[in-house]
């Protein structure tokens, strides 16, 4: 398995680990991902514009696509380093719909039992405070159990 230098702050840190888990339990592929083996590292899933890897991400938009790379977490276009806050901005609505699909397939508190059932990483549990801000400021997005306004995040960087 790759090793990886995450931030701790990074909510992409924790979205990465729970979609891994959505991976290993069958929900991306039941969701409508399609999965394709590829030569490096697992297989990669794709729906709507949005190809996921455990090396990072691809989001179609006009023009060029936005790529994520998870070892050195910088978003890139065209070639062009894209800044962090624009590059997550782009990705919260594909984020929020899977995550919404979640928490309706297994409930509002289900991310937050994986949580407590799996322990993860140090590096992952200095994300989830960030990953909750990032998913949870979305309207109507329940998270932890609860739905947490979209003002929640206003002024916090959070993006």
């Amino acid at each position: 398995m790759a090793r990886f230098h995450i931030r701790r702050r990074c909510p992409l840190t924790a979205q990465f680990w729970f979609l891994g888990l959505d991976a290993r339990q069958g929900d991306l592929t039941l969701r409508g991902f399609c999965k394709t083996p590829t030569p490096h590292g697992s297989s990669r899933y794709t729906l709507d514009g949005l190809s996921l890897h455990s090396a990072g991400l691809t989001l179609l938009l006009p023009g060029e696509p936005l790529h994520f790379n998870r070892r050195t977490q910088t978003f890139t276009r065209g070639g062009r380093t894209v800044p962090a806050t624009e590059g997550r901005l782009h990705l919260r609505a594909a984020l929020h719909t899977h995550e919404t699909w979640i928490a309706a397939r297994h409930g509002a508190a289900y991310r937050e039992g994986l949580v407590a059932l799996h322990r993860p990483p140090r590096p992952v549990m200095g994300a989830l405070d960030p990953w909750r801000a990032f998913i949870g400021g979305l309207p109507g997005m329940p998270v932890w159990g609860v739905t947490v306004p979209l003002q929640s995040t206003a002024g916090s960087g959070m993006l």
